[in-house]
């Protein structure tokens, strides 16, 4: 059957896919991810040393792990909106108590803190929109949704920069603001309880198989593919090629830039084109994007890896939650994809450390690139493997 787009009009799902946008803003793109452009400024302050910086990002790593692994119970518990809401607040807390500075105890705690919450928000906001989206417009809200990422990317990338080490504490207000905006935005839109939303599955297999099997497999080696841009990245523009670190920033926001608007052409072309084969593609641009500096180090090629690996960071994650859904139906996405989510946070600190030992014994970027992109060619070819779409849900494309 086919829909026309004036059936499904902005105003019928663009405020809540926006609501969406602004949970995965709060949870990853600054609950997460703005911890990189802080980091050298809690260096620079002596808010921490090197180690003891690194020891706040771990905590991150680890509360996201946590998260993801309590948020299917938690929103079966108390419902997806409540969690929702929980999450986005205690973010929002995590900030404030984060400018102030008794101890290494307290940052760490606080960033653990935000890492929970974050992977609460990755797991139970997407599932929560799309269950009110119609089927048709599915890939262009889930990809709003996702593009909070980037949006929360770029903010933090120019806002913490101009502040600085002298102004270490505003630099965690101002992004406190940032999350206190967003959340004004969408607390009403996440009311409890949703009426639309469909039951969780109760029945649903303890274990995934076929399709949702191949789906998993593909997307944890996403957490291999995307390491060497998202951790060696910058070292590797600064200290692998020799540039200055203004440039390395410059990549960095390009990175950002990339992140905001890849899962809203990924999500256009998952409607367009369905998910599964939107999914083959962004894994195989993907990885050549990550073997391109293999290939050439000239502005030109680092400023495309830069951002076609920030777009397709995110990208990626838009088209798996709905390949999800596609598969498994509304039912069950939110606890296959917390399993989803779950595996590929215990994969992706795993490949982590591996690779930041591999480069300690090799000091290859070289390696860890063609690494990344030898996983997501993998992945590419894994991905193909399955059924289009769930025979209970028909698809609906808009022409």
């Amino acid at each position: 059957m086919n829909t026309s787009r004036a059936s499904h009009p902005l105003s019928s799902w663009l405020p809540a896919a926006l609501a969406g946008l602004c949970a995965t803003l709060i949870g990853l793109g600054i609950g997460r991810f703005s911890y990189v452009a802080l980091l050298p400024l809690m260096i620079d302050a002596r808010w921490a040393s090197a180690s003891g910086a690194a020891q706040i990002a771990a905590a991150n790593l680890i509360g996201y792990l946590i998260g993801a692994l309590m948020a299917h119970r938690l929103a079966l518990k108390i419902g997806a909106p409540m969690a929702i809401r929980g999450a986005m607040a205690a973010i929002l807390l995590s900030l404030l108590f984060c400018s102030i500075n008794p101890g290494l105890g307290w940052l760490w705690f606080w960033r653990l803190v935000a890492g929970a919450a974050g992977g609460v928000l990755m797991i139970t906001a997407a599932p929560a929109i799309l269950s009110r989206v119609p089927v048709a417009v599915r890939g262009k809200a889930i990809g709003v949704v996702f593009s909070g990422i980037g949006c929360g990317i770029m903010l933090s990338g120019f806002a913490v920069p101009a502040l600085g080490a002298a102004h270490l504490a505003a630099a965690w207000l101002v992004l406190a603001a940032f999350v206190a905006i967003a959340l004004l935005y969408s607390w009403p839109k996440f009311r409890q309880p949703v009426a639309t939303a469909p039951a969780p599955a109760a029945q649903a297999r303890l274990m995934p198989r076929g399709a949702l099997l191949a789906l998993l497999c593909a997307y944890v080696l996403d957490a291999i593919g995307y390491l060497p841009h998202t951790v060696f990245w910058v070292e590797y523009l600064v200290h692998g090629l020799n540039k200055p670190l203004s440039t390395g920033g410059a990549f960095w926001a390009v990175f950002g830039a990339g992140a905001a608007v890849g899962p809203l052409l990924s999500g256009h072309a998952a409607d367009r084109f369905g998910f599964r084969n939107t999914l083959i593609a962004c894994f195989t641009l993907k990885a050549a994007a990550v073997a391109l500096p293999l290939i050439s180090t000239s502005m030109l090629a680092l400023f495309a890896s830069s951002f076609a690996v920030g777009a397709l960071t995110p990208g990626m994650v838009a088209v798996a939650s709905g390949r999800v859904i596609e598969i498994a139906g509304a039912a069950a996405h939110q606890r296959n994809w917390a399993m989803l989510t779950f595996v590929y946070a215990m994969l992706q600190a795993a490949a982590g450390y591996a690779m930041a030992t591999l480069y300690a014994a090799t000091h290859s970027f070289n390696l860890l690139f063609a690494i990344g992109a030898a996983a997501l060619g993998l992945a590419a070819i894994i991905s193909a493997l399955g059924s289009g779409r769930r025979s209970g849900e028909s698809a609906v494309r808009i022409t």
